[in-house]
C-alpha cells in the first residue's frame, strides 16, 4: 500500500509540474496568482494524507522533488548533487557526499536530537524548551515541540544545558517562499542579530543575480558556487545561540566532562582579511560587497560547517571530540578547516 501511494504521489508531481524540474521561489515555492496550480502539487482540501492537508509527510512529500532520482527538481539533497551539471550542492547531503557516506548531517526525520550551543541566556530553568515545550503554546515553525536535555541542571535557572529539536525540512526552510536565500524560514530570536528586519526577523541575502529579494522575478540561483553575502552567520544563532558569544554570559554544561564552567569561541562574523588577523583560506566566507576576495569578507557558520551534512573523516585528536563525538558538519577531515586559515 505504501509503494503504491508513493508511486502514486510521484505520478501526481511528475503530472503537474509537467516534467520541468522546480527551483527556489519558482515552482510549487512563491509566485503565487489567483489561478496558481501550485497548490495541488502538495495539498487536497478534502482526501490529504497528512497534517497540513499535505498529500504526505513533511520530509517525504520535500524528497518527492528534491530525493535521489526523483527528477522534481534539480537538488536531490539525499546525494548532496545539483543534477542539471552532476556538481556538488553547496549544502552537502543528507546520505551521501561527493559520493561517499555522509559522517555527520542535520536531522531532518522529526527525532529530537541535541541542538548543540542553544540557549543559555535565557531567564527559563530548561533554556528554550521552558517556553517552547507542547504546553506552552509558544510554538514557532519547525520546533513546536523541543525537549529538555538528559543532562539540563534544573537547580541552575538559565544554566541549563542543551534542549533537544525535532527537526525536519521546514524547520529550516519555507515551502511557500519568502524574502530570505534558498526558502530560509525568517523568524528567528533572539532579536539580536546582526540584520534585524523587522527585529526578531533575519534578513539572508546572496551575490547572486537578485539575490538581495530572492522572491522576486529575475532571481538566479547558483547552487554550486559559494555566493554568501550576509545574515546566514546570524540566522543559524536562531537555534545555535551561545555561538555567538565569544565568551559565554554564565557558566554551563556542555556535556564535555568539564561540568558547570565559563566556555570560550571562535569569533564568528568577522572580517579576516586584513586589518588584526589578514588570513587566507580555501574556504567560503561572506562577502558584503560582492566584490569578490577583498578586505570586507567575513567568517560565518559556514565557512567551516555544511548545513545538511558532510563526508568527512575525523582520526587521531580529531576523533571522539565531546559533545557530539562525530565530524560535526565540517568541511574537511581531522578539523582541517583550522589549519586552512591559520596555517601553523
Amino acid at each position: 500500500m505504501r509503494k503504491w501511494l508513493f508511486v502514486l504521489i510521484i505520478t501526481v508531481m511528475l503530472a503537474l509540474w509537467g516534467g520541468r524540474s522546480a527551483r527556489a521561489n519558482n515552482g510549487p515555492h512563491g509566485g503565487y496568482t489567483a489561478t496558481t496550480d501550485a497548490c495541488a502539487g502538495c495539498h487536497r482540501a478534502h482526501s490529504a494524507a497528512a497534517a497540513e492537508l499535505l498529500i504526505a509527510e513533511g520530509k517525504n512529500l520535500c524528497l518527492t522533488c528534491h530525493g535521489a532520482g526523483m527528477g522534481g527538481a534539480n537538488t536531490d539533497v539525499e546525494n548532496g548533487i545539483f543534477t542539471a551539471t552532476g556538481d556538488p550542492l553547496l549544502g552537502g547531503g543528507f546520505v551521501n557526499y561527493r559520493g561517499a557516506a555522509v559522517s555527520s548531517t542535520h536531522s531532518v526525520d522529526g527525532t529530537h536530537q541535541n541542538a548543540w550551543g542553544s540557549g543559555t541566556t535565557w531567564s527559563s530553568t530548561y533554556d528554550c524548551a521552558g517556553c517552547h515545550n507542547p504546553e506552552s503554546g509558544l510554538v514557532w515553525p519547525g520546533a513546536p515541540t523541543w525537549g529538555i536535555s538528559p543532562n539540563a541542571w534544573p537547580t541552575y535557572p538559565g544554566r541549563g544545558q542543551n534542549v533537544t529539536m525535532p527537526l525536519t525540512c521546514t524547520s529550516c526552510h519555507d515551502p511557500h517562499g519568502g524574502r530570505n536565500y534558498r526558502l530560509l524560514q525568517q523568524r528567528m530570536h533572539p532579536p539580536s542579530a546582526q540584520q534585524e528586519d523587522p527585529p526578531g526577523y533575519v534578513l539572508v541575502t546572496s551575490n547572486e543575480v537578485g539575490g538581495d529579494n530572492p522572491n522576486q522575478s529575475g532571481y538566479v540561483p547558483d547552487y554550486t558556487t559559494p555566493k554568501y553575502k550576509l545574515g546566514l552567520g546570524d540566522w543559524c544563532t536562531g537555534c545555535h545561540f551561545t555561538y555567538h558569544q565569544e565568551v559565554s554570559v554564565q557558566p554551563f554544561n556542555a556535556e564535555d566532562g568539564q561540568g558547570l564552567v565559563t566556555r570560550y569561541r571562535h569569533k564568528m562574523n568577522v572580517v579576516i582579511t586584513g586589518g588584526t588577523y589578514n588570513l587566507s583560506t580555501s574556504l567560503p566566507l561572506e562577502d558584503p560587497s560582492g566584490d569578490g576576495p577583498s578586505a570586507d569578507d567575513q567568517i560565518f557558520c559556514l565557512t567551516c560547517h555544511y548545513a545538511h551534512g558532510t563526508n568527512t573523516l575525523m582520526s587521531g585528536a580529531s576523533a571522539n571530540i565531546a559533545p557530539a563525538y562525530d565530524s560535526t558538519l565540517l568541511r574537511m577531515d581531522n578539523r582541517g578547516v583550522c589549519q586552512d586559515c591559520h596555517k601553523k
